[in-house]
């Protein structure tokens, strides 16, 4: 199950114009690039990041941990340059 903070969903969309319930999506994507994000990880909590294709966004940068059983977003963007880039290599 996906879950996240409303807040951080609504700052998200705002600053981002991308919508957590509209790119779940991403997670299904057979191409999807992951890969843990040892920046932003601590001790108490493991992130990691998607590259992955929504149907809504095209190509999506989502930052999500796990949390129980859950998948909880934390962050999500277009993909910039450099991550379509990665995206596009991994699919050869």
């Amino acid at each position: 199950m996906f879950v996240w903070d409303e807040s951080k969903r609504r700052k998200v969309i705002e600053d981002h114009k991308v919508d957590f319930a509209l790119l779940l999506d991403a997670f299904d994507d057979a191409f999807g690039v992951y890969f843990e994000d040892f920046e932003h990880s601590t001790d108490d909590e493991i992130r990691f990041n998607l590259i992955g294709f929504s149907a809504q966004y095209g190509l999506v940068y989502v930052t999500f941990t796990y949390e129980n059983d859950n998948v909880r977003l934390i962050t999500a963007w277009k993909a910039e340059k450099w991550m379509v880039t990665e995206y596009e290599q991994y699919k050869k």
